[in-house]
Parts: structure tokens; C-alpha cells; sequence
């Protein structure tokens, strides 16, 4: 019986040992939804041994726009248990688990095991990007950083002793455009997918990984591969983990009045978000701050009413980046 990796195995790539050696990693992918769905599914495919999903939202209906996995009978759903069904019928032949969680510093060694490959981050903020970075340096397990909006895309490959981290690069979390305020072409998630999910296996099977932070934008067609450097100063190379020691990382508090939460921002230009916001919903300018939905956001924070901690993380996430 033909195998159904066989178009995998002949390319030299990869080859028949590179294939044992797939079905023995073990690949966490920290958010499903436009990126990760389908570097999910494309793993799944190439016969990733293990596959763990964690993501902490529910499926929408704009999502389906651009999130390949899910169809009309997952909205209202969680993503990741829904992604795993899906993937359970591409691929019944390796393991599957899934965690509707928020990964923060308490669940991380839970949630991503020691003895874990590689890591995906194909998540919508920042602050988990720096803890995902923290967690991976202090275990030496690489990740690739992936991120998406309108027609931009950045990719770059993080693997401990080699290559320079995500602080490196990235010094702090600020104001970001997301894909709920922006927009976001489903060409755009699909390609940066592809080019994470190849990057895995070549990690996987050390094969010449890209060194260096991708850039592609869609609309001009331009690719380009911008060299990094390892900063002197930065704090997780000095092995200085803050977002993984903190004991509040994400700057969260919850008043004693019920479903009140105030989650600390950085620098938010609310002139421009203001702007993005009008696009999506009703917005009021409150002089200080804005009023959108149940949010009160100001330059340094924003006060959300939610069912949840996990919630108030979701929607300040979509609408406002970090």
C-alpha cells in the first residue's frame, strides 16, 4: 500500500528518514485562527507526529473569510477543539490535542511541554510573542513568529545559540493595526502559512532555515529578506525572562464590581484608531478617551466590561492590538 507521505519521500528534502523523523516531532501552534489554521492543516498533511493547538477565542463569522479550516456549522464555536475535529479527518494517524485557553505565564509549561520541537506563533498580539520568546529561550525550543494585516505579512525563525530573539528585534509591546481594524487579505494569511509550515519542516530536519526576518507585501509584490542582529542590551538574551517571570505580564486588573476589567496599553494613537474603529462600529469621542462597544480605551489602558478575564484579553486584542 502506497504511503500517504510518498510525494514527500521522494523529494530530497525530506526523503524517507526525514519523514520518521516528522512523525516524531511534536509542534505546538499557539493561535488558530487565519495563519494558524492552515499551517495546521498543512503540518497535519506532512504528517507532524504531534500537533497541539491552543487559542482562546471563538469562531466568528467574519472569520471565515480568511480562516480555511472552519465552515458555517464552527461559528459560535471554540477555534482550537473545532480546528482539531477538522484536522481528525484529514489526518486520523497522528496525535491531536487542543487547549481553549489563554497561554499566559501560569499555564505555559502546561500548555507547551519541555520536550516540545518547535512552537508557531500565530497569534494577534504582542505581549504573548514575548512570553512565547521568554518561555522558548529558557528551554531552548526554537519558534517562528508570523504575523498578517491588509496586505503585509513578517516571518522570522527564532532558534536558541543561533539566531537573534524576538526582543532582539521587537524591544516592547505598543499600538498595533489588527486584521478586525484594518482588514486583511485571505491571500495574504495563506501565503505567510505556507512559508511558516515549510520553515517548520526544514527546522524539523535541519535543512537550511531561513536566518533573517521576511517581509512580503502583496500589494507591490515585494519580498524582502531584511538581515537581524542580536541586540547587546536585551533582556531575554541576558536570560532576564520579564514577561515570563511577571507576576502580572499582561497588565490586568479586575475590579471588585462584577465583569470590570483594565487591561494596560502603550502609547495608543486613539486619533488613528478612532478611525479603524468607525470602520468596524459606532465609536464616541470622549475627549480622554474613546467609547467603542463595551470598551473605554485611553492612551495607556483600556477599561473593558466582559464575562471574562479571558474575554476582556479577546476583545482588546481585535480591536485595539497592544
Amino acid at each position: 500500500m502506497e504511503s500517504r507521505y510518498s510525494r514527500q519521500e521522494i523529494y530530497s528534502l525530506i526523503g524517507k528518514n526525514g519523514q520518521r523523523k516528522l512523525l516524531k516531532s511534536k509542534v505546538v501552534i499557539v493561535g488558530v485562527g487565519a495563519i494558524g489554521t492552515q499551517s495546521a492543516s498543512l503540518l497535519a498533511r506532512a504528517g507532524i507526529g504531534c500537533l497541539t493547538l491552543i487559542d482562546r477565542d471563538v469562531l466568528e463569522l467574519n472569520n471565515l473569510q480568511r480562516q480555511m479550516l472552519f465552515n458555517e456549522k464552527d461559528v459560535g464555536k471554540p477555534k482550537a477543539s473545532q480546528a482539531v475535529l477538522h484536522l481528525k479527518e484529514i489526518n486520523s494517524e497522528i496525535t491531536l490535542e487542543s487547549f481553549d485557553e489563554d497561554l499566559n505565564n501560569n499555564n505555559v509549561e502546561k500548555l507547551i511541554p519541555k520536550d516540545t520541537s518547535l512552537i508557531l506563533d500565530c497569534t494577534d498580539n504582542l505581549v504573548t510573542r514575548f512570553l512565547i520568546n521568554d518561555y522558548a529561550l529558557k528551554n531552548k525550543i526554537p519558534w517562528i513568529y508570523s504575523a498578517a494585516v491588509k496586505s503585509n505579512a513578517l516571518l522570522m525563525n527564532i532558534i536558541p545559540g543561533k539566531t537573534p530573539c524576538f526582543a532582539c528585534i521587537f524591544n516592547t509591546p505598543s499600538s498595533l493595526e489588527t486584521c478586525e481594524t484594518s482588514g486583511v487579505l485571505n491571500s495574504t494569511t495563506s501565503l505567510i502559512a505556507s512559508l511558516q509550515a515549510s520553515e517548520a519542516i526544514k527546522i524539523l530536519l535541519d535543512k537550511n532555515p531561513l536566518n533573517g526576518l521576511m517581509h512580503i507585501n502583496l500589494q507591490s509584490n515585494d519580498f524582502d529578506k531584511l538581515g537581524t542582529a542580536k541586540r547587546k542590551d536585551c533582556p531575554a538574551c541576558s536570560e532576564d525572562y520579564i514577561f515570563l517571570n511577571s507576576l502580572n505580564p499582561q497588565g490586568i486588573l479586575k475590579f471588585c464590581s462584577t465583569g470590570n476589567y483594565q487591561i494596560q496599553l502603550k502609547n495608543v494613537n486613539l486619533g488613528k484608531l478612532k478611525n479603524n474603529l468607525d470602520k468596524v462600529g459606532s465609536v464616541e469621542d470622549l475627549g480622554s478617551c474613546i467609547k467603542f462597544q463595551k470598551m473605554l480605551i485611553f492612551q495607556d489602558r483600556c477599561l473593558v466590561k466582559a464575562k471574562s478575564e479571558k474575554e476582556a484579553k479577546s476583545m482588546v486584542s481585535k480591536y485595539v492590538g497592544n
